[in-house]
């Protein structure tokens, strides 16, 4: 029998999913208490219990994405595998997460953002906490010998702005074969800068 905390948790799930899509499908714009409301099938009373503001499922919202985009990018690792190299391993599997629905979701928002400024305030709240999450995963990926290195973060940094730049970009771009080769050229410098000498 179900209980009355798990019925809760799946309504929040419910509500998550849904904003995502409505994100993902329709844009920031779609993204309203009273959107969200129909389309998870809940009476207003409902998603204001789990949701009173839209601050609140913001937030909620920003963190479900980062915990889909990290198992996205758990799948993708386990599935390369640990004999691959790290570095192509690291980047195909961010890679992959960044081009799923969940990041696309989070990549709307932060377009959003750029002219509210009520929107933006909850990103930066929110963003810094991913942030950190994001951090964890990528060391995870590259392992503890380059995480070592004494450039491992501004190579760590270059990884993120790239490929999200990437992925922002995937819509305009020819072909999955030209974001392959540009994975391969990020692959290379992050490779320089990881090989050469610590005193450098």
């Amino acid at each position: 029998m179900t209980t009355r905390a798990e019925q809760k948790q799946a309504t929040r799930a419910r509500i998550l999913d849904v904003a995502t899509n409505l994100l993902v499908e329709r844009g920031y714009s779609a993204l309203t208490t009273v959107a969200v409301q129909r389309a998870a099938d809940l009476s207003r009373g409902a998603l204001l219990h789990h949701f009173p503001t839209m601050r609140e499922l913001t937030e909620a919202l920003v963190a479900n994405l980062v915990e889909l985009n990290e198992a996205t990018t758990q799948a993708t690792a386990e599935r390369i595998g640990d004999t691959a190299d790290p570095i192509h391993r690291a980047l195909t599997a961010l890679y992959e997460s960044m081009t799923r629905p969940p990041a696309q979701a989070e990549f709307e928002l932060w377009a959003a953002a750029r002219t509210d400024p009520e929107l933006a305030a909850v990103l930066r709240v929110a963003e810094r906490r991913a942030g950190r999450d994001l951090h964890r995963v990528i060391d995870t990926l590259f392992g503890p010998t380059l995480v070592e290195h004494s450039r491992y973060p501004a190579a760590r940094e270059l990884v993120v702005v790239a490929l999200r730049g990437i992925a922002m970009s995937r819509p305009l771009r020819s072909s999955e074969r030209a974001d392959r080769a540009t994975l391969e050229y990020l692959a290379d410098a992050i490779r320089t800068m990881l090989s050469a000498d610590t005193d450098d």
